[in-house]
């Protein structure tokens, strides 16, 4: 799983890279009524990454590859700042 912050309608916030762009931690967090930090150091820093994660490679992965096109953020709509965290089990 790649995470990184991007700059989207004048918000910096971390997102999931996926396939089609990138899903918004804010965006999960409303949808899967979850609460995910939504920036990245936070999620990071408090372990947050790691067990989002785990959600990801149990099933989250497949949520966020067909999620509505409507939550998805596009490459073109967003601007990636700083580095890309990558999972260890990210190749």
């Amino acid at each position: 799983m790649k995470l990184v912050t991007i700059r989207n309608n004048g918000k910096e916030v971390a997102a999931v890279v996926i396939e089609r762009g990138f899903v918004r931690i804010d965006t999960l967090n409303e949808e899967k009524r979850s609460d995910w930090p939504e920036r990245l150091e936070e999620l990071v820093s408090g372990g947050h990454a790691e067990l989002l994660n785990r959600w990801y490679l149990a099933g989250g992965r497949t949520i966020l590859e067909n999620i509505s096109r409507k939550l998805i953020v596009t490459p073109e709509a967003a601007e990636v700042i700083g580095e890309v965290y990558k999972t260890a089990d990210e190749d």
